[in-house]
């Protein structure tokens, strides 16, 4: 016979127990009712083609999973595994989905906030990787891979750029 788990915390009372059922139901049909919201979840639903159904759908709901400089969106499970080693600050919190939040039928979307320095690193290596052209754009993979001193021990290279004065 299989282990019984019990879903109550060491100690805990009746009282306690039924009251953050109560809060958790409650959460759970916010977030169900915000995912059946969605402008694209309906879409997917409304598309035979695709795996979305209302059942699913409440059974496990597409989120915004927030944290202090951006926010994923997907299924629960997935976005945590997929955050986990993300450094973007404070976080993560389980939100509702927004009417107008751009959602995926497979992957995760991903949000960048203003203040996100890990989407500020990423635009300006693809700046610097347009500006160096194609033969010289390794340069910036190679920068980010090694330290300072043993990018610097790395044969020289002539690098022209077009200059362009306006």
């Amino acid at each position: 016979m299989p282990p019984h788990h019990s879903l109550r915390f060491p100690g805990e009372t009746e009282e306690a127990f039924r009251a953050r059922v109560e809060r958790v139901a409650v959460i759970a049909r916010v977030l169900v009712e915000a995912c059946l919201a969605n402008h694209c979840i309906q879409e997917f639903i409304n598309d035979p083609e695709l795996p979305y159904t209302e059942q699913n759908c409440r059974q496990s709901p597409t989120v915004r999973l927030e944290y202090e400089q951006a926010v994923a969106i997907g299924k629960l499970g997935t976005c945590l595994a997929a955050t986990k080693s993300k450094h973007w600050g404070a976080g993560p919190w389980v939100m509702p989905l927004r009417p107008d939040d751009p959602v995926d039928a497979f992957r995760i979307g991903y949000i960048y906030r203003p203040n996100s320095l890990y989407n500020r690193r990423f635009e300006q290596r693809k700046r610097l990787k347009e500006l160096l052209g194609r033969r010289n754009r390794k340069l910036v993979g190679d920068a980010q891979r090694h330290t300072k001193a043993v990018f610097l021990s790395l044969p020289p290279r002539l690098i022209q750029l077009p200059l362009t004065f306006d």
